[in-house]
């Protein structure tokens, strides 16, 4: 199987992942995740574990995912019976991205203990669901129902994780077609990663979602935002 003909070669959002997958009954779990250091460097990677039909594909042929204007590097591992896909950009900067759909930004709120005690950020991540979905060529996907999807999408899930060094003072839950999902937060000896994890199907039916932390921790932080990358032409 040539694997180029089931996901688009180039990509900027995860949900044109979904869209071109439907037809696969979405025998997949999708992930996102970012890690931002005490420079504000970090890296942005896209994952997609699969098995069966779509995971010999990755096997084969994987799909040669680009993040927004960004190239990535991608490999593939195993995992059980599952092949993983992991498309990864490093970058120095928020402001060195470009994405299609989706905003990355930190917020300095200020100083803690004179500085003391480190910088107060806010991370904000915006994912415009429906502008994927309406951009895409071939966007069947707003046309089919709840149920449809979740025949096809059965109990696979998305995620998105974000890796922050320093200590949580407050993550928000994201609200999912009018429900809360609330996150795990798991610590290390350097910082901690925040996981919100949802079905597949919801996140693809939703409209935006929103993730946000407030974090404190020693470091040259600054505002910045990633950048707006237009759509491109699908490549199959």
């Amino acid at each position: 199987m040539d694997f180029s003909g089931v996901l688009p070669r180039r990509t900027g959002s995860a949900v044109a992942v979904v869209l071109c997958a439907i037809g696969l009954s979405g025998c997949f779990d999708l992930s996102q995740r970012v890690a931002i250091n005490r420079e504000g460097a970090g890296t942005y990677a896209v994952e997609i574990a699969a098995d069966g039909i779509v995971g010999d594909g990755l096997d084969r042929h994987h799909a040669d995912i680009d993040i927004g204007d960004n190239r990535a590097v991608t490999r593939v591992s195993h995992h059980g019976d599952s092949t993983v896909q992991t498309s990864e950009i490093a970058f120095n900067d928020l402001s060195d991205l470009k994405l299609s759909d989706e905003t990355i930004s930190l917020h300095v709120k200020g100083k803690k203990f004179l500085g003391l005690g480190g910088t107060e950020v806010n991370f904000h991540r915006s994912f415009r669901v429906d502008s994927a979905r309406h951009h895409h060529d071939e966007d069947d996907g707003d046309h089919l129902g709840h149920d449809v999807l979740t025949s096809m999408f059965g109990d696979h899930t998305y995620t998105f994780s974000v890796w922050l060094p320093g200590s949580i003072e407050h993550v928000a839950p994201v609200v999912v077609r009018g429900e809360p999902v609330y996150p795990q937060v798991w610590s290390d000896r350097y910082g901690h990663t925040v996981i919100w994890k949802m079905k597949l199907v919801d996140m693809f039916l939703s409209d935006r979602l929103d993730f946000d932390v407030d974090f404190v921790a020693h470091g040259d932080f600054h505002d910045t935002e990633t950048k707006w990358s237009p759509h491109r032409h699908h490549e199959t």
